[in-house]
């Protein structure tokens, strides 16, 4: 009688799947009750896929941790890097940390990335306003292309339109914190971010929570539920 063989071919290919599943999540630290990214002096922005091209106008925020580095004795002048720099090093070097580190935040551009909250950034907040992208009514979180899992703490401003006469009644899930999946303009009324008439949001994607609370407010009927990957709240534009 002969022995039918082990699927071993079945089981390497299991194992293969499982491998390529794995999503890279990085470490966090709170900084004023928000989970940014703790970082390393060798990351760049593409660890976390921000050098994309549809992220430029965008902004990163990061922790750093203190360095043996030093920044340079000069006065620097302009905020300008190669997108490919560590975002550590470009923060040193434009006098936004020193070598004990510190909160850095830079904003990629077509060609390269500037370090944010410099006085010297009137065309980073130039290329920020160019690039909000204009959403509809329906326009979900998860459809704009930056609810990547590994972006907890980042925010992203939205521009709404003016709210359809015949506005329907759609699923929202949660109360000030927002289920991932959200319409990000009603959302946004229910949190008091804007009204019907539209205007400018900013969403900050926060770490994902197992309950959120339902409730009716400006007009807006929200659900209980969770907020999947990550949970979703409104802050204050960067941009005005």
């Amino acid at each position: 009688m002969t022995k039918t063989p082990y699927p071993t071919t079945l089981t390497f290919l299991a194992l293969s799947l499982s491998l390529s599943s794995l999503a890279f999540t990085p470490p966090t630290t709170e900084v004023d009750g928000r989970s940014i990214p703790a970082i390393d002096w060798k990351t760049t922005l593409k660890k976390f896929q921000f050098d994309k091209d549809k992220f430029i106008g965008k902004r990163f925020t990061a922790m750093c941790p203190p360095s043996a580095q030093k920044a340079k004795s000069e006065k620097v002048t302009v905020a300008t890097y190669a997108k490919t720099q560590s975002i550590c090093s470009a923060g040193l070097q434009a006098g936004a940390i020193d070598s004990k580190g510190g909160l850095v935040t830079v904003q990629l551009n077509a060609d390269n990335m500037s370090v944010v909250g410099r006085s010297d950034v009137k065309d980073t907040d130039k290329v920020y306003r160019e690039h909000i992208p204009q959403v509809k009514w329906d326009t979900k979180f998860t459809s704009t292309g930056f609810g990547y899992k590994q972006l907890i703490g980042q925010r992203f401003s939205f521009q709404c339109p003016t709210a359809p006469s015949d506005l329907q009644s759609r699923r929202v899930v949660g109360t000030d914190s927002y289920a991932f999946k959200s319409m990000i303009c009603r959302a946004a009324v229910h949190a008091g971010s804007i009204t019907t008439d539209g205007g400018l949001v900013t969403v900050q994607m926060n770490p994902g929570t197992k309950k959120l609370v339902g409730s009716t407010r400006n007009g807006i009927e929200t659900k209980n539920g969770t907020s999947g990957l990550s949970a979703l709240t409104f802050v204050a534009n960067p941009i005005k």
